[in-house]
């Protein structure tokens, strides 16, 4: 296999953002959140929990990887610090797993918050037991080995989405959202108004008594139409 340019970098020391950010985005979801984007950041549909009710708030920690190869997979243990989210990319590839419960119970040794991957994941028994939320696009059995190539804490795709270390993964049973370190503080806002603005509504029409055409505004657009 052709040597890429990222092949064999391993970086250990990246910038996360305020824990304090991070704590913030605990009380939305992935759908609010990706609303409060525009629909940017969130990662393909196929990407799910890997049984109902999982849910994980975290820095990503990266890794490129041959599909099927636990190399980097099995590093990445001693670089990811408590709270990262280990966001891999393997390539959309979902006939052959990269990581089991076994790396599974490491990481949770790590405090490895959780684990989303670009393809497929085995031993889904073991680490829903262990209560360790995992995001996959499947659930097979076959695995390759680990003999590489692959990287640590470089710029990867999942989902469809560029993921960054240190940005901010969010996800549960919808799916998952990537928002970008550099903007997570304008999101948050963004998300918290979305919020806010949802809870509003709710009063209006629980306590106020307002039709869902006053709280929404429907009227205009639906007199464009008749």
């Amino acid at each position: 296999m052709e040597k890429h340019m990222l092949h064999g970098k391993i970086i250990t020391d990246i910038k996360r953002p305020p824990q304090e950010i991070i704590d913030g985005f605990k009380k939305h979801d992935v759908c609010k959140i990706g609303d409060a984007m525009a629909g940017h950041g969130l990662m393909n549909y196929q990407i799910k929990p890997i049984t109902p009710k999982m849910r994980v708030v975290g820095p990503a920690c990266t890794v490129l990887t041959r599909p099927g190869d636990a190399l980097y997979v099995q590093k990445v243990i001693e670089v990811a610090k408590p709270g990262d989210v280990v966001v891999i990319d393997a390539g959309d590839i979902r006939d052959v797993a990269c990581i089991g419960e076994r790396l599974g119970y490491y990481m949770k040794l790590r405090g490895v918050a959780g684990i989303v991957v670009d393809g497929a994941i085995r031993d889904s028994r073991g680490l829903i037991d262990m209560g360790m939320p995992v995001f996959a696009k499947s659930i097979c059995t076959k695995i390759f080995g680990s003999v590489g190539p692959g990287a640590i804490n470089v710029p990867i795709q999942c989902g469809g989405v560029t993921v960054n270390p240190g940005d901010i993964i969010v996800g549960d049973d919808d799916g998952v959202v990537c928002i970008p370190q550099e903007a997570a503080e304008e999101v948050l806002k963004a998300a918290d108004l979305h919020l806010e603005q949802e809870l509003l509504r709710l009063r209006q029409i629980e306590q106020e008594g307002k039709s869902i055409t006053e709280v929404f505004g429907l009227a205009p657009k639906l007199a464009k139409w008749s």
